[in-house]
């Protein structure tokens, strides 16, 4: 009976080693594959570091309105002061343009100041003090040899000393004629010159001289000239057309002995000239010209106004004033 019981009743003592081992041992779970689905990984970000620095975007949705202010306010400035600058440089370069058409059209354009008359006080007045330079002490040069000229005054006059002259020539040196008897005897006098090269050249001279063309009008003009002493080379200037005869008050020679013109212009400004009044005598005249149909007309003029031919050259013609 006893064995029985042995054999009914194990030992207690397995049991558990029995468990133990169903415990230790794992369950075998099939894994279920999801074939159609993918699995991603997440990896952590890594902190930028202060070698290589990231360029961040700004993000205006989640900015305040007081930041967004600030970092659009200088890119307005600069777009404003750029239009600025560049409407003044639009604005003055025009101005500058317009300027430059303007002082070409005034230095192209002839002006006829024809309310002004020839004998007008204030005129002369501008003239002796703005326009005519003085006679200063200078040493000029000599002249021991008289010219043609000089010998037809001699032989009209015989031989005078301190006398007057007037030179009124478009261009050149001073006239030989008047040189010689500046030197030789004592003359003074007015040397007017068109070119303002010639006109420097003489300035300073122990003469009056005076930068102004010859008027063929009864009033004063401002011209351009034109002056070139080569082809290759040209100057233009704007010179002062005066009338003769506002010459001649503005130097204080209405009573000169010897006059000597040149230029297209000299028969129509001798017709502007007052002959026969009292404050007016004009000796000798001399007009040094080529055109014979210049020399013509002044010549017809000259012969009403009580003058007559003293001497005709190549290059010039001479009248003498009639003793009445």
């Amino acid at each position: 009976m006893a064995e029985k019981k042995i054999q009914e009743n194990p030992l207690p003592e397995e049991q558990p080693t029995e468990q133990t081992n169903q415990i230790d041992k794992p369950k075998e779970v099939p894994m279920k594959t999801t074939p159609d689905k993918t699995t991603t990984v997440v990896l952590p970000s890594s902190p930028p570091t202060a070698i290589s620095p990231r360029m961040t975007v700004p993000t205006f949705t989640k900015t305040s309105p007081n930041d967004l202010y600030r970092r659009l306010l200088p890119a307005v400035l600069f777009v404003l002061t750029f239009v600025t600058v560049m409407t003044m440089l639009l604005i003055y370069m025009d101005n500058v343009a317009m300027g430059a058409q303007q002082f070409r059209v005034n230095m192209s354009r002839d002006y006829e100041l024809a309310r002004i008359p020839q004998e007008s006080p204030a005129l002369v007045a501008y003239v002796r003090q703005l326009h005519l330079a003085p006679r200063v002490s200078h040493h000029q040069p000599q002249q021991h040899t008289p010219t043609r000229s000089v010998k037809v005054l001699d032989q009209l006059y015989g031989e005078i000393y301190n006398g007057t002259f007037v030179e009124v020539l478009e261009s050149g040196p001073r006239d030989p004629g008047t040189l010689y008897l500046g030197a030789a005897r004592g003359w003074s006098g007015l040397a007017a010159r068109a070119a303002a090269r010639a006109y420097l050249a003489l300035r300073g001279r122990a003469l009056a001289t005076l930068h102004a063309c010859l008027s063929p009008t009864p009033h004063p003009r401002e011209v351009t000239y034109h002056e070139s002493e080569s082809p290759e080379a040209a100057f233009s200037s704007r010179v002062l057309c005066l009338p003769l005869y506002t010459m001649l008050l503005a130097a204080d020679a209405t009573h000169a002995t010897y006059v000597v013109l040149d230029g297209a212009t000299v028969p129509l400004a001798l017709r502007h000239v007052p002959f026969g009044t009292p404050d007016l005598r004009l000796q000798v005249i001399e007009f040094r010209s080529t055109d014979v149909a210049a020399r013509n007309l002044t010549t017809q003029y000259l012969t009403i106004k009580n003058y007559t031919v003293a001497a005709s050259f190549e290059d010039s013609i001479m009248y003498t004033l009639k003793e009445v």
